[in-house]
């Protein structure tokens, strides 16, 4: 495959508009059929005011909708009409100013980042050698009188230094030099600019002092601060990258863990290798042990064990007969399967994981605002500062006036100011990632650090979706396997968690869920109705749910929780079910009560075993028959109050409330489309993780509040210093590296993540 970036001037874009071409790097719209989000890599993009003006170009396309950009991550999110725009637009308008763009797949990005971080590497390299050899040259001159180098001497050395800064300005400093250049002709301010001007500001004086000596700009050369400084820079844009790609490697990881080719079965029997992206539904794979499922489906022949801890964070080998549900993206660890596909491509959870990831890896969250907000102004004021600088030193000294701006100029670069917050959220998001949990929108982590008040759903997030069912009684007039049949037939379709378990329960006693139903419907909070045909041909409304939603006037007393079949108001059956709690909820509700959290448990369930639970666990406001609305007028009046309220949930009736809470968290088990309202989703389902979740969000928050103070800080000691000529350019150079190195070592802290509690020091 050829490399994108070499592709034809001509009309390097054209092949992306597309629709099977474009559809590798964009997701329809559920809502508008024409409307496509597009995810894009983007060179060049360093810094807030880069995004900027990523995003200012972009939107001025007609049909584009939305469009966020991300200078950690180098990511452009695009939302665009396919009615009035393509994608070829767009990516050829990026290139134009400056900004070469390639659809984010794994060829292009793997490629594009080994080939980038090769360059940085030799760049530096070069300025590396060259700095020192300079320095060679310029340190006899700094220890030795005038009178003991002969003036050709110290002439031949300045020529000398002068050959050796020509690669440096012509390869190793061209990433700043050719942005900066970029940026002046579409008559925008970005961080290269004030960089680079102290770069060629430094040269040209230098250079005139060499061959053209005895002018106010005077015989000094800067060429030992100019190398050193260029180095400077590369170190530090070069551990950027590198940082960047370790913190950002869960992403890339999962986008590039799907096998290019799988071996199916074909008409005739016989194996035969084709691409992964033709597989589709029904298909029957040949996975051998080592290899990664390409799809979801059922294991067909033979039984495995499988890796699945990419997507649910959990390092446990999971066993899997014939039957079993294998998922794409998991790894075949112990024997060769035969599998039969049931879901492909964006169907998979797979896919479902990468594009929140994607999306999550391109949010601005709030505290990241500030950094935005202050970006131009703040390279305006640098400019404004060098200025003064020239202004304050030009009668006693103009030689000194041009170095004092340069060194302004360098010791402001904003790096440092520009990575503090997205390089701890980065960091954090791809923790959290690697320990299975998933965010959604990186705005949660500082959402989440703010929480006072969680309210929690029961079934399925405190309490175990797979539940004990028990029939209690049938209608003596009833048959008892139909009555199984209607339950297994009514519950099939549901993704309740009790639903779910009815359905298996009435599985394992030999019922067909096999009935023909007519009409059937599901009320959120109360259960299923449907027209059943019965064994003596009459046509009956049944209703399977709650006491309230069968018209059961009476429910019985015990505190286990009740399942009716009823028609009319005639009781058919009474099934109870008893919950377990999950393994780690009551140690992890005890340690965020102990941290002064407000906890709350909202169910759906009768009051009875909603306050028995809560009762277990140490929760003191619990509050049973809560439908949807019901959660969602709760959780409003706490905001009313000025909470800042997490909610914790998995079931369809979650959905409205997850969606209006500060933050939330849905669990990995919980419905598709209660986990695409949530800000992050728990892939294991352990409860447990809770804890040390918002206790690493608040570490997030605290890392990405010292770095800008640090950032702000820095430059206000720098700028005075360099105005007033006491700091040299090439230590400006130096501590705008170690500036900003210092907020990536500081961010890199939150790649470890604690996950059996609270974190020391943390509230």
């Amino acid at each position: 495959m050829a490399n994108p970036l070499a592709a034809s001037s001509a009309n390097p874009w054209q092949g992306l508009d597309i629709q099977s071409e474009w559809e590798r790097f964009s997701q329809r719209d559920a809502s508008a059929a024409e409307v496509w989000t597009s995810h894009v890599w983007v060179d060049n993009m360093h810094c807030a005011a880069c995004s900027g003006r990523i995003e200012q170009t972009i939107k001025q396309q007609r049909g584009v909708l939305a469009v966020q950009a991300s200078a950690a991550s180098k990511r452009v999110r695009v939302v665009w009409d396919a009615k009035q725009t393509s994608p070829s637009s767009w990516f050829a308008n990026l290139n134009e100013i400056g900004y070469p763009a390639l659809p984010l797949n794994e060829y292009n990005a793997i490629s594009d980042r080994t080939v980038q971080q090769r360059k940085m590497l030799w760049r530096l390299v070069v300025a590396v050698f060259c700095m020192m050899q300079v320095m060679m040259y310029a340190y006899p001159t700094y220890w030795s009188d005038s009178n003991d180098m002969a003036p050709d001497m110290v002439q031949l050395m300045k020529w000398a230094s002068w050959v050796l800064t020509l690669p440096v300005m012509l390869f190793s400093a061209t990433p700043f030099l050719s942005q900066a250049w970029v940026s002046l002709k579409q008559r925008q301010l970005g961080m290269d600019v004030p960089v680079s001007l102290g770069i060629m500001t430094a040269f040209v004086m230098s250079t005139l002092a060499t061959f053209a000596p005895g002018g106010w700009w005077g015989d000094v050369v800067y060429y030992d601060s100019l190398t050193m400084f260029v180095s400077f820079l590369l170190i530090g844009r070069w551990l950027d990258v590198k940082l960047r790609n370790r913190t950002a490697g869960a992403l890339e990881n999962m986008m590039r863990r799907l096998p290019h080719a799988v071996l199916k079965k074909n008409a005739d029997g016989e194996w035969v290798q084709i691409a992964a992206s033709n597989i589709n539904v029904g298909d029957v794979l040949y996975v051998r042990p080592g290899e990664v499922f390409a799809a979801d489906g059922l294991v067909m022949v033979g039984s495995t064990s499988a890796d699945e801890s990419m997507l649910t964070g959990e390092s446990e080998p999971v066993l899997k007969p014939v039957g079993a549900k294998v998922i794409a993206g998991a790894g075949n660890l112990t024997s060769a399967i035969e599998m039969q596909v049931e879901q492909v491509g964006e169907g998979t959870q797979y896919h479902a994981l990468v594009n929140l990831m994607a999306s999550a890896s391109t949010e601005k969250p709030g505290i990241a605002l500030l950094a935005d907000k202050v970006a131009q102004p703040f390279l305006w004021a640098v400019l404004l500062a060098a200025i003064y600088a020239v202004i304050f030193w030009w009668n006693t000294d103009p030689a000194k006036a041009i170095m004092s701006a340069v060194a302004v100029l360098v010791v402001t670069c904003p790096c440092a100011l520009s990575l503090a917050t997205p390089a701890a959220m980065l960091a954090s998001a791809g923790t959290f990632a690697k320990g299975g949990v998933l965010i959604r929108r990186l705005q949660a982590i500082q959402a989440i650090s703010e929480v006072d008040t969680i309210v929690f759903d029961k079934t399925g997030t405190l309490t175990e979706n797979l539940q004990q069912v028990t029939l209690v009684e049938t209608h003596a007039q009833w048959d008892r396997q139909w009555l199984l049949d209607v339950i297994a037939s009514m519950s099939r379709d549901s993704l309740h968690p009790v639903a779910q378990a009815l359905h298996a329960f009435a599985l394992q006693h030999d019922a067909q869920d096999q009935l023909l139903l007519q009409d059937w419907q599901e009320i959120v909070g109360g259960g299923m109705s449907a027209t059943i045909v019965t064994k003596a041909g009459e046509a009956v409304r049944v209703t399977l749910g709650n006491a309230e939603f069968c018209g059961i006037a009476h429910e019985a007393a015990d505190a286990l929780r009740q399942v009716y079949v009823a028609t009319g108001e005639v009781q058919l059956a009474r099934l109870t079910l008893t919950e377990q709690v999950k393994p780690h909820a009551k140690a992890a509700i005890s340690q965020l009560i102990a941290h002064g959290l407000d906890i709350q448990l909202l169910s759906g369930d009768r009051i009875a075993p909603v306050k028995n639970l809560a009762a277990q666990l140490g929760i003191e406001r619990a509050f049973g028959l809560q439908k949807a609305a019901d959660k969602l007028q709760h959780v409003k009046l706490l905001q009313q109050q000025g909470r800042k309220v997490l909610m914790v949930g998995d079931g369809l009736n979650d959905g409205p409330v997850i969606a209006a809470a500060h933050t939330s968290i849905a669990m990995g088990s919980g419905v598709p489309l209660t986990q695409a309202q949530a800000d992050m989703v728990v892939l294991g389902n352990d409860i447990g993780v809770l804890v040390s979740l918002i206790s690493h969000c608040q570490k997030t928050i605290l890392i990405v509040k010292q770095n800008l103070l640090w950032a702000a800080l820095y430059n206000a000691a720098g700028v005075p210093l360099a105005i007033m000529g006491l700091l040299p350019a090439w230590l400006a150079g130096l501590g705008m590296a170690a500036s900003s190195l210092l907020v990536l070592l500081n961010a890199l802290r939150l790649t470890d993540w604690d996950k059996s509690g609270w974190q020391k020091g943390q509230a």
